[in-house]
Order: C-alpha cells, then sequence, then structure tokens
C-alpha cells in the first residue's frame, strides 16, 4: 500500500502494509522520540499529533495515516535549536531519563494548543496518560506553566486540513482485503458480501491490543475512518443521535451533551487519557461488548436506542435489548452499527456517572454506576440505575429503581438505596469490594440530590 501523508512539515509518499502501526513507521523513518512502551495505549511513550490531534502511535494503522498531518517531537525543534517548550523542559530539568519525555512534550504541546494557559489540575488532566519512569511529575508541569508564561499556545497554528482527498493505493491482494469506504451506502455494501469475515476499524483502541494478545483473527478489514457521517453528533425532532465513529473527545465536548445528558460526558471524560480519547469511538465501545466498557452504562439509564443499520434498512434497538452475551450483540452478520439515538430528557432529569478504576487515565474501570431520577417535591420519579464492570456486560438493577421510585428521598432512603444495590448486583470477582462500592456509589448519587 502507497500513502500520502506529511510528517514533520515534510510531504512523504510511503510503502506500508495497512496495519503496520505509525509508531513503527516512525522508527523506521529514524525518527525515535516515540518510543514502545506498553503498546496498548496506556503509558503515553509514543505520543504524537496526528491533525494536530495528540494519539499514541502505537495505536493507529498505517491506512488511517493517508491523507493527514504527523508531527513528533523532532518536529519541533532540532536539539541545536529547540522551540520554547524544549527549553522549558530543558531550563526545568524535566528532561530525566529520555525514554518518556518527547510524549510528555507531545502531550504538553496538545494541551497549550488546546488551553494555551492552562491551571495545575488542567495540565494534570492532560499530562494524565504519560507516565514517567523517573516520577519527575513536578518539574514537567513546571515546565509547562513555564512555556503557556510565554504565550506557547497562542502561536500554535491550526490544522490546515488533509493533506489530500484520495484513498490510499493498495495493492492488487490488499484490494481484497482491505476497504476504506467514503460512505455509509458503500460500508453497508461490503458489510453485506462479507459478512462475519468483516473486521470493523475506527479508533483502533481496542483492536491493537486484542491483536497483539492474539485475540482477534483478521480476514478482511473495513476502516470507517473516512465516513464522516458516522462522526456526526446532531439534534433534530427532539432526538440527540450520536455517530458511531464519534470519539470520546467529541462526545465529552459537544454542548448538546453536556446540557442535555451530562452522564454521557462524564463516561466519556472518563474512558481514558486524552490520547485514547481521541481515538475511541461510541461504536467500538458498544461492539466490544464488554462487561467493563463505560459508555453503555449511562445510555442505559438515558433510555438510548442503538442505530442497526443494512441493505435492508435500519433498526432500533433498545440499549437494555443490544447485548446477547459476554462480547456478544444483536448485530446481524450484514448490520453495522451507526450510532445511538437518544430522547431530550426533561430538564428536572438530574444524572450521573461515576467509575472506579486502578487510576484516572485508565481505560479499564473496576466498577462504574450511573444514575438517573426526576425528584420533584421531595419525591422520586423515573429512577433507572445501572451497574458495569461486574457482569457479561452493563445491566440496570430493577428491584432498586422499584424501591425508590415513588419514594420521599431522605438519608435513610439513600442508605436502604445502598443497601438494596449491593444485594442485587452479582460481581464475577472481588465481591464484597464492588458490592460496597456500588452501595456508596447510589448513595452518593442520592445524597447529592437531597443537598441540592
Amino acid at each position: 500500500m502507497k500513502i500520502t501523508c506529511v510528517i514533520n512539515g515534510t510531504l512523504r509518499v510511503l510503502d506500508a502494509r495497512p496495519l503496520d502501526r505509525l509508531l513503527d513507521i516512525l522508527r523506521n523513518l529514524g525518527l525515535t522520540g516515540a518510543k514502545e512502551g506498553c503498546g496498548e495505549g496506556e503509558c503515553g511513550a509514543c505520543a504524537v499529533l496526528l491533525d494536530g490531534e495528540l494519539v499514541n502511535s502505537c495505536m493507529v494503522p498505517a491506512i488511517q495515516v493517508h491523507g493527514r498531518t504527523v508531527l513528533t517531537a523532532e518536529g519541533l525543534g532540532a536539539p541545536e535549536n529547540p522551540d520554547i517548550l524544549q527549553k522549558a523542559f530543558l531550563e526545568e530539568g524535566a528532561v530525566q531519563c529520555g525514554f518518556c519525555i518527547p510524549g510528555m512534550v507531545m502531550a504538553s504541546r496538545a494541551l497549550l494548543a488546546r488551553i494555551p494557559h492552562p491551571d495545575r489540575p488542567a495540565i494534570r488532566t492532560g499530562l494524565a496518560g504519560n507516565l514517567c519512569r523517573c516520577t519527575g511529575y513536578e518539574k514537567i508541569i513546571r515546565a509547562v506553566e513555564k512555556a503557556a508564561g510565554m504565550g506557547y499556545g497562542e502561536g500554535i497554528p491550526p490544522f490546515a486540513g488533509p493533506v489530500c482527498d484520495y484513498p490510499p493505493e493498495f495493492s492488487d491482494e490488499e484490494r481484497k482485503s482491505f476497504f476504506q469506504p467514503s460512505s455509509i451506502a458503500e460500508a453497508m455494501e461490503i458489510r453485506a458480501e462479507y459478512g462475519d469475515e468483516i473486521t470493523f476499524l475506527a479508533g483502533t483502541t481496542d483492536f491493537f491490543p486484542d491483536l497483539k494478545n492474539g485475540k482477534v483473527e483478521v480476514k478482511k478489514v473495513l476502516d470507517l475512518s473516512r465516513v464522516e457521517e458516522l462522526r456526526a453528533i446532531t439534534r433534530k425532532d427532539g432526538k440527540l443521535f450520536v455517530g458511531a465513529c464519534a470519539s470520546d473527545s467529541m462526545i465529552m465536548e459537544h454542548p448538546d451533551v453536556l446540557s442535555l445528558f451530562p452522564a454521557l460526558a462524564r463516561a466519556a471524560e472518563l474512558s481514558g487519557a486524552r490520547a485514547v480519547q481521541n481515538r475511541a469511538t461510541l461504536g467500538g465501545n458498544l461492539a466490544s461488548a464488554s462487561g467493563a466498557a463505560d459508555l453503555p452504562v449511562p445510555l442505559l439509564v438515558l433510555g438510548a436506542s442503538v442505530i442497526l443499520g443494512s441493505l435492508r434498512g435500519e433498526r432500533l434497538v433498545p440499549m437494555e435489548e443490544f447485548f446477547a452475551g459476554y462480547r456478544q450483540t444483536v448485530l446481524k452478520n450484514d448490520e453495522m452499527l451507526l450510532g445511538v439515538s437518544l430522547s431530550i430528557p426533561p430538564a428536572t432529569l438530574r444524572q450521573a456517572f461515576y467509575k472506579r478504576g486502578s487510576r484516572a487515565a485508565l481505560t479499564l474501570s473496576r466498577i462504574s454506576v450511573a444514575c438517573s431520577a426526576v425528584l420533584e417535591e421531595g419525591t422520586l420519579k423515573d429512577v433507572r440505575i445501572a451497574a458495569g464492570s461486574m457482569s457479561a456486560f452493563p445491566v440496570r438493577l430493577p428491584e432498586t429503581e422499584k424501591s425508590l421510585s415513588g419514594k420521599r428521598l431522605s438519608a435513610e432512603l439513600a442508605d436502604d438505596a445502598a443497601d438494596s444495590a449491593s444485594r442485587e448486583i452479582n460481581p464475577r470477582k472481588s465481591g464484597e469490594f464492588r458490592k460496597t462500592v456500588t452501595g456508596n456509589l447510589v448513595r452518593k448519587f442520592l445524597l447529592s440530590l437531597l443537598q441540592n
């Protein structure tokens, strides 16, 4: 396959295999700033900017690099002439063993491009997905503050647009197995022809770890990265549509999601570090049918319907009916996931999403809980509670919901609901811990309503 892209300001035409990682492509070009760390998008050592967005290059396939602009640490400034940000890292003593620093620098640049003058919490959040093995975070934070104070972020030019609008040039053999449509209709035709042989590619945040660990067998690849329709988030006729290829960062920052569905925005925000948020998609989070997936949990309490499409037409599947078992959905072998539809809720609906994991920027949750309810004159109505990471797939807690609906809210009722939720869930492991924390999170939601 031949791909055309811009790397550090230079137009390049490269030979690559469709699933070659961007990390390997860069290192083969002698750009060794990006390092192989975890290889699963959790350490940030390989972070670069793709079309101005922070990504982990170990999780970007060559097929998705075509037509795009890549910036690495080497592209900021030469050793003899570093740019302001690199100088700040040097002057603050933030350059230590050097393994993680290029990724740290790129994460810092991405942060300052979005928020030219971030406060300390924003800096910590922006760098949360980058691990420093020398534990020198304070110096790194000071370096970012110094660069921000010198106006570094204000001088970063915006993304100029795609390098080209034509698809990559596949070899005759690759054309039999790799497809990159530009419309939903074209994608549906390919899906209908090859059925279960198809592996969908979007953000690839699950795909590459599964490929690395031998959990996926690739026969035919259908890459959806050029189907712009699937990235849409639109409001119409009392509904909000979120496309299957909308990324977590798009979801968590979209004004309609923030104002109408804050629990969904919060779940997207807690899904991982910024480099993961920029890649992970709604469709991938649902179609993977993982018990630890974040987005299905708030979607369950918000009454979402999954939109499935094929050449036969579209069908709406309530979120409660979408999962058929562990890593299984009701998706038929000629269908593809187009997105979700959510009815605009009443202004009185209160909602929340909570997640507990090993660290804030780690994608895998150990416990997740979403709650929604209407509180009218002290009485609870339309209570919905869902929990994830404890069973084969996220589930509602109907018994706890029933025990709350129509009841007058009080601290005693919150305690009773916590006990009910703890009894109702059946974690596969770490049972007592997960039961206790789930109950505590349900109590936290109810007490927040009581306090407000």
